[in-house]
């Protein structure tokens, strides 16, 4: 049996405990998040009390994601509604969630008995929501774990993501209870491994856009056409998430290198070196993490990487061993 983090651990039992009502909720903060979860938590049976942002008004792609379901909006003033709020949720620029913090307090908006949660997931809720701490009951994270660019992919996503959830006790419970609401998962953390957490999250999805930008850039400089360079790699990219969810790691590792395919690692490296130098040591590095996984996975499949091809693919990923020069037309010079 495959051993249960800490963290699935303690969300598999507040999914196991007695389901109460959801609370009532105000968000402050309109843009993409904010708007997808007041108009997916309404359409859950939440009691979403209001939306307030600079801007609130919702695409019609929304309206129609969220069918008869009616947000309250604003915008300027904040609404005494939100001080009758059981929950009131800040999501916003994590550099702007101390700001709002602080004009709830200034402004008198907030109540003893409120729970308020913050929608990054990178900050501690006790230290970015800091101003509000002595004027509320207690303070947390909820942190959507997707990559959000459009308003209406985020309401159809909400329910089959999960949560990061961090803070005081109270807001902890509260904000399971707006996950479960949801149908997503919750993840409970702790606070000094918020960053962590993070960089994980930052990793799988901004990073991954990045590399997917380096690898259109190698296959126009292969002669493919500009328009159609990403079009064609979304299919690979669709299959590797696929074979994630399917067989995990390090089973959806495949490749060259899982292969054991020496000789292609080397006509990578001869050609990056002489056509795009600025990736060779981009390539190097992240080889070093896959024939780690190769490794892994050959160990649990009870194959084992030949040794003699592993040791030369540590030497061409650590810069030890020369790569392949590169011919006229970017592969291997023959005999090489």
């Amino acid at each position: 049996m495959s051993e249960v983090s800490d963290a699935e651990e303690k969300a598999r039992a507040t999914a196991e405990e007695p389901s109460e009502p959801a609370p009532s909720v105000f968000i402050m903060g309109a843009g993409v998040v904010g708007t997808a979860l007041a108009v997916r938590l309404a359409g859950a049976g939440v009691s979403v009390t209001g939306l307030h942002g600079r801007q609130v008004e919702l695409t019609a792609g929304v309206r129609a994601s969220s069918g008869a379901v009616e947000v309250v909006r604003s915008t300027g003033e904040i609404p005494q509604i939100l001080s009758e709020a059981e929950a009131v949720i800040i999501s916003v620029r994590d550099d702007r969630i101390p700001e709002v913090a602080a004009r709830l307090v200034r402004e008198g908006r907030l109540r003893r008995g409120q729970i308020l949660l913050h929608t990054s997931g990178a900050n501690p809720a006790r230290t970015i929501l800091a101003p509000v701490v002595p004027h509320v009951r207690a303070v947390g994270t909820l942190h959507p774990l997707v990559s959000f660019s459009d308003a209406r992919v985020a309401v159809e996503a909400l329910g089959e993501i999960a949560f990061g959830i961090e803070g005081d006790e109270p807001a902890r419970a509260l904000a399971t209870r707006l996950v479960r609401a949801l149908g997503a998962r919750a993840v409970i953390l702790e606070a000094e491994n918020l960053p962590l957490y993070h960089a994980g999250a930052v990793m799988a999805s901004n990073y991954v856009v990045a590399l997917a930008d380096t690898a259109q850039s190698l296959l126009i400089k292969a002669g493919v056409p500009a328009d159609q360079a990403l079009p064609v790699l979304i299919p690979l990219l669709t299959s590797v998430v696929q074979n994630l969810a399917q067989v995990g790691l390090p089973g959806a590792l495949t490749g060259p290198v899982e292969r054991g395919d020496v000789t292609v690692v080397e006509r990578h490296l001869g050609t990056l070196e002489a056509r795009a130098p600025e990736l060779v040591e981009l390539y190097r590095l992240v080889g070093r993490d896959v024939l780690r996984l190769a490794r892994e996975k050959a160990s649990s499949e009870k194959a084992g990487m030949d040794p003699a091809s592993a040791a030369r693919l540590e030497a061409l990923f650590s810069g030890a061993a020369p790569s392949a020069p590169a011919g006229p037309n970017g592969g291997r010079k023959p005999g090489v």
